[in-house]
């Protein structure tokens, strides 16, 4: 999926901002938040375009969004290569997100979300409560939309085309959150916000059956059974790794060999069979059954000295050794 602009140069940033190293023109990652407004003025003006508030906003109220503002002032001029449209965009941008914020837009709208985002996966105290509010805002947009007639699920996409971050996914974590929080009922309301949006509903029917499993009144292990049976066999390491770690402390002995059992062979590379024998480890600590547990770690012990990327042979004697353990 396409990325629009302003989000680009959000991802451009948190990468360069979680690896210093990467070659990038310092205009690209610039906190633009950070100018005065009469620096902004000031490389406008190095631009060829001459603005100060008053003009700004007269300039602005033609226009729905920074992006037709970019256009509007540039009709005129000789047409820009892309390094000056941009570096003119981003000025105008931030101009129209301090100014113009009476008309905010999508771009304006998921710039504001993405930094929110970007604060609670920093861990930043001070944004549980800002990022409570986006999400709200972003479940009013959908569904405003949605009531007049948008598909969910285009709507939805069309959000994520202007953030930065993998919305879907950064949603599955902040609601995986809660639930490990204990706020249930906030998690609860989130997943009926946003399940009727999500195009890969497996993450999400996990965090319901999370949910379920939580309540005294409901049978979680059914609930489990029903995910295993219905998600298990799709052939998504990922999604039963996830799933096998949370069963941990929360899953019957049946039901986690079982996963197991399906996952095995979407086990390709040594690395992965590591992280399925910790998990199996794990899964028999917790259940005191020691025998079970000593191995496992026999086999890790065995398979110490393997290159965790080397390919595992579909016929590895210690595949066997853990099916016979379940």
């Amino acid at each position: 999926m396409e990325i629009e602009r302003k989000a680009l140069y959000n991802l451009m940033r948190m990468n360069w901002l979680a690896d210093s190293t990467m070659s990038v023109e310092p205009w690209q990652v610039e906190d633009y938040r950070n100018l005065q407004a009469v620096e902004i003025y000031e490389r406008l003006f190095s631009q060829g375009l001459k603005l100060d508030k008053e003009h700004f906003l007269s300039f602005a109220n033609e226009v729905d969004t920074p992006e037709e503002l970019t256009d509007l002032l540039l009709d005129d001029v000789e047409p820009p290569g892309p390094v000056i449209y941009d570096q003119i965009y981003l000025l105008l941008f931030e101009l129209w997100r301090r100014f113009a914020s009476d008309r905010p837009c999508l771009s304006i709208f998921c710039d504001e979300l993405d930094k929110q985002m970007h604060l609670y996966d920093l861990g930043k105290p001070e944004s549980a409560e800002s990022i409570q509010d986006a999400i709200a805002n972003l479940q009013t947009i959908l569904d405003e939309n949605t009531d007049k007639g948008a598909d969910p699920h285009d709507v939805f996409k069309l959000i994520t085309s202007n953030c930065a971050h993998d919305l879907e996914s950064f949603l599955y974590d902040y609601i995986s959150d809660q639930l490990d929080n204990g706020n249930e009922v906030y998690a609860s309301d989130l997943l009926d916000g946003f399940k009727g949006y999500i195009s890969d509903v497996r993450w999400f029917e996990f965090l319901q059956t999370r949910l379920m499993m939580l309540s005294p009144k409901s049978d979680g292990n059914r609930h489990l059974e029903r995910l295993i049976d219905h998600y298990g066999d799709d052939r998504d390491l990922e999604f039963n790794l996830e799933v096998l770690a949370f069963m941990v402390k929360a899953g019957n002995r049946e039901l986690f060999a079982k996963l197991v059992k399906k996952t095995l062979p979407l086990v390709e590379v040594e690395r992965d069979f590591l992280d399925l024998l910790d998990i199996c480890a794990d899964f028999y600590h917790f259940l005191d059954m020691e025998p079970q547990e000593r191995a496992i770690k026999k086999i890790m012990t065995k398979r110490a000295h393997f290159h965790i990327e080397s390919v595992l042979h579909p016929k590895d004697l210690m595949l066997g050794e853990l099916r016979a353990i379940l």
